[in-house]
Order: C-alpha cells, then structure tokens, then sequence
C-alpha cells in the first residue's frame, strides 16, 4: 500500500527528536538553561538525513508547543498570506549572490556578511526571513559531508529499555498455504533489549512488509513496556512514517539507524541473528514443522529458553538481568498504544458520505460528505474504522457492503519427513522445548485476542452508559435500538461524566424529549475516551 506524503507531519517527526530529548532528561530548575545550550551544540538530523544545528530558543520554543498540543504543535503554521514581504528584490537578489557564491554559508553567517559589510541596514534581517528566501529559490540545502572512517568500538546501554535492537532474518522455506505443492520464504522480526539481551519478542511472516513489522513491535510494547531509544536497520521498512509516528506518540527519545553498509554497531541483533541460525533454523533439519504457525510456537519455545540461560558476555540469564531494572520500566498507556499503532490515511466521503479503504466501502454520518477527513484503522481489523476531522474522533463507522475476497483455502498437506536410519530423527529439540512450555500453560495472545479484549472493555463501558439512560429516563423515552447505534458509533463514553450531564439536562429540561435529545447532549457535554 502507497503511503500518504504529508510534508508537514514529516517536519514534525523530525523535529519531535530536539524537545523529545529535553523531556525526556526532565531539568531541574536552574539546570534548563545549560541543558538547551547543550542541545543546540549537537548536530541533529533534518528532513532527507540531512544534518542541522538548532538554536536554543528554537528548542525552547518546541519544547513548550509539543508539551501543550504534542506533535501537531512541532508544525510550521501556514502564512496566510505567502511570500517575502520585508525585502526588496534588490536585497533578496543579493541574499542569492550570497549564498551561491558559498553554498556552505548558514544563515547567521548571512546575515552577519550582511550586516558587517553593510550591505544591508543591521536588524532587517531575520533568520525565518532568510530561510525563506533561500527556500524558495531552492539554496537552503546544505551539501552532504564526506563519512569519516573510524575504529569500531564496544558499547552497551545504560539499563533495561534503555534501548531495543531490531532486525529482519531470512528464514526457511515453508508449504504455500495459498498454492497445493508451491512454497513461501519465511522472514523473522525479532527485538532485542541491549542491556540484558532479552530476547523481547519475534515473528516468522511470510509477508516482509510493514504490517508484520508492527505485530512484533507492538506485543514487544505490550509485554515490556515503552523503550527510550530504538536501533533499527537502515530498511525502508523501518523508515516507514508509520514507525516514525509511533515513536514519537509513545514519547520514545529517538530513532537511529545503521549506516548504508555499515551494519557494524549492530552487533548484538546481528549475533543474535547468527545464533538463531545456527540454533533454531538448523533444528528444522529433524523437526516436523510444516506451517507459519507451528514455525512461531517453536520460535517462542525456543526464545523462552534462551532468555533463562545465562548469557556468555553478562554472566547473568536475559530474564534476570531485564528484571532487575524493572522498577524504571514505564509502561504505556493501552489507548495511546491503540492509537499509536492505527494506520492514518486520508479520504474524501462522496455526497452519500461513501468512502472506500483497501477495497471495502464505508458510510459516515450527516455532515461529514465532501469533506476531507482521517481514517484510522488497524489493517488486520478492517470491521470497523475511526474517522477524525480537526484533530477530533467524529465516529466509528462499519463496511457498508462486504465483499468476499479469498476462496476457502485448502488444507495444508503434511508431508512426512524423512531421515537418516529408521526415519525417525534422534532428537527434535524443538519439539521438545514445544512440550515444556505447553506443559506450563503458557499461552501467548494473539493480537487479535488483545484487540478482542479492547472491544470487551469497550462494550462494558457502553452497557453501562446504555443501563444509566434506562434507568433515569422515562420507559416511553427510552429507546435501546436507538442507544446501542448511538453508542456503537460514537462511543465510548465514560459512566461517570455521562451520568452528571444527564443529571444536569433532567435538572433544566422537561423529562419528556426525545431520545435523540438526550444522546446529542451526552455526547456534547460527557465527551469520548477517544
């Protein structure tokens, strides 16, 4: 699926890293000013990774607007009215010269040539002015430095969560559930906490997109809690804006990637890969896995047993060494994780308010058709979609018309393995490991289970809202068919504010409106969770 290009939401992630930082370091008094001198000393990466120095007030600036409306504050506010005012086409003619003349001059050292050399009156120009002008006339890049070669060295962070690795691995070939006799190449994603070298959570997949990437991430959020960095490889998949985005709503400190050919100080998930290989991948050779699904049980079988033995390099196992450091886990909140993880894409709802996403078509309410709106949705549960308008979660709107899309698949064939001798292998070490952790009930919830245990929460709370009107309102007011849509389309609400609003519309209305009335006013005065 193409991916929707917002230049301003690309802006914001970038600039996210800068005040990201500072929240993250939480100054004390009188150690705020040191901190963001120290900050605009740093080279950070810009929009196309390209490196930029930050001035302190600018990370002062951005750090009191991402605090007070979060990413939406880190964009540009459009000018009204487009354009370079305050020069003149002399002035800015020259600012031109200026820079192509050296192309590495920044734009204090603009204004200072400027300035000093009177060329221009002193306080006329401003830096946003200057960037502008050279913007537009396509001179604000800077050239790319030259990689300096240095020597590898050792590193390992400072505590649990303080930083995730995270790579993909070629795995085996597997039955095509799709074709009777062809075959599909199995790819895992796996994440690995660099203090302890937990083995945080891993999927076989055969899709090699940005879907399966997410699966992992998110049981690895679920499970563990929140990471402060994360250390990707340089893969377009992780570069996606979606994984960008998902950092920045859970507060993560920043992003760095492996550089091009360079895979280097990724080390650990590189070993770890290595060791998977030789540990994991090559006990396929004896095992009677056939499917995806029995693949991922012996994987977190495997994984299970690795993060109890002790590690050759911390002396201590995985397990132990990430739990002695859990008293700074923080965890996320399981809305802002919901809504982290939700694909964003924009559309257009026809005069009738019919919209169609990845071939499924949706209707919206009144007062929604020919306007520009959000949907947001987790692709693996396209039953139901959330539609946003001005920052705001308008509703909650179902397929109007369902279409089937896959025949009945056939069963897989289990063809029998064959080995050396009596055909029978001398040890499958997988399924063994298989055994012992069925044999302590571990069960591992699918995300599909998580999302089903999200929609129970969720319903509780509307027959709760749904009881509270049954039970204030008169019998020939009340209406369940009329409840559970309303509920079903802008809820959740919360029992509580719900319950005072109506308090307050019974106390000055008469008791005897419409339904509709009621509803309207709960959802004007109550709110959503959302």
């Amino acid at each position: 699926m193409e991916e929707r290009h917002d230049p301003g939401l690309d802006q914001a992630l970038c600039r996210c890293e800068v005040p990201s930082a500072y929240v993250a370091l939480a100054p004390g008094r009188g150690q705020r000013g040191p901190l963001l001198r120290q900050l605009a000393e740093r080279t950070w990466t810009g929009p196309h990774g390209r490196p930029i120095k930050i001035a302190a007030e600018t990370i002062r600036a951005w750090v009191r607007r991402y605090r007070r409306t979060g990413l939406d504050g880190l964009r540009d506010v459009h000018r009204a009215a487009p354009g370079t005012k305050a020069l003149t086409p002399e002035q800015v003619d020259l600012l031109h010269r200026l820079k192509r003349e050296v192309p590495e001059r920044s734009l204090d050292r603009l204004i200072r040539i400027a300035e000093d050399m009177k060329l221009m009156p002193e306080g006329v120009l401003k830096r946003s002015t200057v960037h502008r002008v050279l913007k537009v006339a396509g001179l604000s890049g800077r050239g790319v430095r030259v990689a300096d070669h240095q020597d590898l060295d050792r590193f390992e962070a400072d505590c649990a969560n303080d930083l995730w690795q995270s790579d993909m691995l070629t795995g085996p070939w597997l039955p095509s559930p799709d074709r009777e006799g062809g075959s599909k190449r199995a790819y895992l994603y796996a994440f690995l906490d660099d203090y302890s070298r937990l083995v945080l959570h891993g999927r076989f997949s055969f899709k090699g997109h940005l879907p399966a990437l997410e699966l992992v991430f998110r049981r690895c959020l679920q499970k563990w809690g929140v990471c402060r960095r994360a250390y990707f490889d340089n893969g377009a998949v992780y570069r996606s804006e979606h994984v960008r985005q998902i950092v920045a709503i859970l507060g993560m400190y920043r992003i760095s990637f492996t550089k091009p050919y360079r895979p280097m100080g990724h080390g650990k998930i590189e070993a770890f890969n290595r060791l998977v290989r030789s540990s994991f991948l090559a006990e396929l050779k004896v095992s009677s896995i056939r499917t995806l699904d029995q693949l991922n049980e012996a994987f977190l079988a495997w994984a299970d047993d690795y993060n109890r033995k002790v590690h050759s390099e911390t002396g201590q196992a995985p397990l132990d060494r990430w739990r002695a450091d859990i008293a700074r886990v923080r965890y996320a909140d399981d809305e802002a994780l919901r809504q982290a993880f939700l694909w964003r894409e924009e559309r257009t709802p026809d005069k009738a308010g019919l919209f169609s996403l990845l071939g499924v078509r949706y209707q919206v309410g009144a007062g929604l058709g020919k306007r520009r709106v959000e949907v947001r949705y987790d692709p693996e549960m396209l039953d139901e979609v959330e539609v946003w308008l001005d920052g705001k979660m308008r509703e909650r709107v179902r397929p109007f018309q369902v279409h089937t899309h896959r025949r009945p698949r056939p069963a897989d064939p289990e063809p029998a393995l064959t080995a050396p001798g009596d055909g029978r292998p001398s040890a499958d070490w997988l399924g063994h490991l298989v055994g012992k952790r069925a044999a302590k009930h571990v069960v591992e919830a699918s995300p599909r289970a998580l999302a089903e245990q999200a929609l129970a929460r969720r319903d509780a709370a509307d027959r709760a809202v749904a009881d509270l009107l049954a039970q204030r309102l008169d019998p020939a007011v009340f209406d369940a068919d009329a409840v559970r849509d309303f509920l079903q389309r802008y809820g959740p609400l919360d029992p509580e504010r719900a319950g005072a609003a109506l308090d307050r519309l019974l106390a000055s209305g008469r008791p005897d409106q419409h339904i509709s009335v009621y509803l309207e006013a709960l959802l004007r005065d109550a709110g959503g969770e959302s």
